[in-house]
């Protein structure tokens, strides 16, 4: 049967796409190529000829009543519906797709049927109509498409369909979230569709993880509407929705660094691996009778020393623990240790750049278990000029592990040979810096502690233990093996990398500083300093040059340069020329500021946390050390914190040094914002 839209005549049903929905309408009146018809909506509509779907009839008599007209509308339109949903459009392209690249309603009505009606030829129409991914409708046939463009229109198809229902849902379902965030009345979470779920948390993470993705960015864009911009949204959300903890550390997830030691459970092999090389090179112990300074929670022990008097001065030896032995560059285990490029030290815990393992276990200098070791000694004389150094690798067994508080009490009692010559050394070091230009800033950083309560925690701020002799020590005889070790690269041509600070400071700059004001000055002063192939100056430290070489469990900059030391004195070329570690340099710096970015702001999150919980009953004092037109800046030197203020709270004479008790208002933690609601000036 051949349907011809040149035969549509009074009396005709004919169907036509409104919201690209087809409608079914009787022709009442034909002028032309323009038609008056009455659609099943009861309403009368003007169309031209060139609307009309190329399937037409049945004819109705026009002598019909309307009601008539519309009951006999409805029965064909039911019928029609009833027929669409019976047929699969999907038997039908499998039967045609090669077959044919394009056909009429009615040739595939055809297939079904030996002499289908109008009915079964519309309903035909209808169902490939609504299969946009199968059939293309360019009148009056229907294109096939082949299976390449099916597959793309069909993820299409459910990527919109997602879309909609993920549009459908979330935006209420955020707001819901967010009142639970703010109040703890809010009413229950309305119940999501699993797969709606899953895609809102998956989003929600991933704006975490990483807030300037693409993807994330337009949907998001659309998802967020009527909220609040604030830049942790997804964050509060994903807390308020118990898809993360409480003071979760989302830094970790932008910087892509894996917390803790789960990381390592991959590389079991290549760490018993490294372990059995090791092992394989093993030398005799040398009795060196060195000891180890560090705080009393410290696993990863890489350095120890012993002092001896000399002749001209001071005989040190230094050793240094040394993972690099046998290690295996460009494997994916160090692809992944390069990666985390340092360890981390939070109030809440401690994540080791090596797999623990090696890191705190067989590489640590634990005492009483034999080590390899890069013992660097050096002779200096009474004024504490380094005279001669050499660098060799070897084995020992560590004699004693000290923390910061017993080598404090052993200093202070004076019966300690080795610690009372090098802390003697160690001040002289100190007085050759500040000679040659040292700009040595002291400031106590208090201790954060973090206790539980109930599901969260308590954070307490507790001023610091001092080991001021301890320390000194462990920093000098540090300062000096990095000093010394870039000075001997040099005149071996050894390429390392330095860490520089090329600035020029005015004389007076050179001391020990512990004003809060003349601190926050110094350090406006002081550029960062930076990583390089080129031995320059390190200014603030007052040494000619300084290559990083005695953290080599905790830093990767310090791991790559003893393998660069430990493969001359191996025998064997560098591992790398100077012109690849230039190479290195973009990522190691990028790396490196990400991870220390970590450490530096979650301090101060814990810190912001304990003034939010404390404001309201606690002031706190803080000194003047910066004022302009505007704002003034003070420290509070009891939390390590520099605090900003608008100047009509303070008084009109307010000077640099001056200290006031300040009460805090608005405190966000996550926004790194703290506000100054008053202040008094001390007498």
């Amino acid at each position: 049967m051949k349907l011809d839209q040149a035969n549509i005549t009074p009396g005709c049903l004919v169907e036509y796409l409104h919201d690209n929905q087809p409608l079914l309408g009787f022709v009442q009146e034909e002028q032309g190529r323009q038609l008056r018809v009455l659609n099943h909506n009861k309403r009368q509509v003007k169309l031209t000829l060139s609307r009309v779907l190329p399937w037409v009839g049945p004819k109705l008599s026009t002598q019909l009543s309307r009601s008539e007209i519309l009951d006999a509308i409805n029965a064909h339109d039911q019928k029609r519906r009833k027929i669409q949903a019976e047929i699969d459009s999907a038997e039908l392209w499998e039967l045609t797709m090669g077959e044919i690249s394009e056909g009429t309603a009615n040739w595939f009505a055809g297939l079904l049927w030996n002499t289908p009606d109008e009915d079964q030829v519309a309903a035909v129409g209808r169902a490939m109509l609504e299969n946009k991914a199968l059939f293309k409708f360019q009148p009056p046939c229907f294109k096939v498409f082949d299976p390449e463009t099916v597959q793309a229109k069909l993820a299409e198809q459910e990527s919109l369909r997602k879309k909609r229902l993920l549009l459908a849902h979330g935006q209420s379902f955020f707001q819901a979230l967010l009142e639970k965030a703010w109040k703890e009345d809010a009413a229950e979470l309305p119940e999501l569709p699993p797969e709606v779920a899953s895609e809102l948390s998956r989003i929600l993470l991933s704006g975490i993880r990483d807030p300037e993705d693409p993807e994330f960015v337009s949907v998001w864009k659309v998802l967020r509407k009527g909220l609040p911009d604030d830049p942790h949204l997804p964050l509060l959300l994903a807390q308020a929705w118990d898809l993360l903890p409480k003071h979760y550390n989302y830094l970790l997830d932008q910087a892509g660094y894996n917390w803790g030691d789960a990381w390592a459970e991959g590389f079991e092999q290549e760490i018993e691996q490294q372990i059995r090389t090791v092992q394989a090179q093993r030398e005799e112990d040398e009795d060196l009778n060195l000891i180890s300074i560090d705080s009393k929670s410290t696993r990863d022990i890489d350095d120890a020393f012993t002092i001896e008097p000399s002749p001209r001065g001071f005989v040190l030896k230094l050793g240094l623990a040394c993972p690099v032995m046998g290690w295996d560059f460009g494997s994916k285990l160090d692809q992944r240790v390069f990666q985390r490029m340092s360890s981390l030290y939070l109030p809440e815990g401690t994540s080791h750049m090596l797999p623990e393992k090696l890191g705190t276990g067989f590489f640590s200098l634990h005492a009483g278990t034999s080590k390899p070791i890069l013992l660097f000694t050096a002779e200096l004389d009474q004024e504490g000029q380094l005279l001669d150094m050499e660098f060799r690798t070897t084995r020992t067994t560590v004699a004693a592990n000290k923390t910061y508080d017993q080598a404090e009490q052993e200093l202070e009692h004076g019966d300690n040979p080795v610690l009372n010559q090098a802390l003697e050394l160690a001040g002289k070091l100190r007085e050759q810096r500040i000679k040659n230009g040292a700009v040595i800033i002291e400031q106590e950083d208090p201790s954060i502690v973090l206790g539980a309560r109930d599901d969260d925690f308590e954070v307490l701020l507790q001023a610091a233990e001092t080991h001021p002799g301890a320390q000194l020590i462990v920093s000098e005889l540090m300062i000096l093996a990095n000093q010394a070790v870039a000075e001997w690269a040099i005149a071996k041509d050894l390429p390392l990398i330095y860490r520089t600070q090329d600035i020029a400071l005015p004389g007076d700059r050179a001391g020990v500083w512990q004003d809060p004001v003349d601190i926050y000055h110094l350090i406006r002063e002081l550029s960062s300093a930076k990583i390089d192939t080129a031995p320059r100056p390190h200014s603030s430290l007052g040494v000619s040059s300084y290559a990083p070489v005695t953290s080599p469990l905790r830093r990767y900059v310090d791991f790559m340069n003893m393998a660069q030391v430990h493969s001359l004195l191996s025998g064997n070329r560098p591992l790398w020329s100077k012109e690849e570690l230039e190479a290195k340099l973009p990522y190691l710096t990028a790396r490196m500021q990400a991870v220390t970015n970590i450490q530096r702001s979650r301090t101060k999150y814990w810190k912001l946390l304990y003034f939010q919980r404390h404001c309201k009953v606690q002031h706190w004092s803080g000194v003047v050390v910066g004022i302009n037109d505007k704002r003034i800046t003070l420290s509070l030197p009891e939390s390590q914190i520099m605090i900003q203020g608008h100047r009509n709270i303070f008084n009109e004479k307010t000077g640099l040094g001056d200290r006031y008790t300040l009460k805090l208002g608005k405190v966000n933690p996550l926004q790194d914002e703290i506000k100054i609601m008053d202040a008094w000036e001390e007498s």
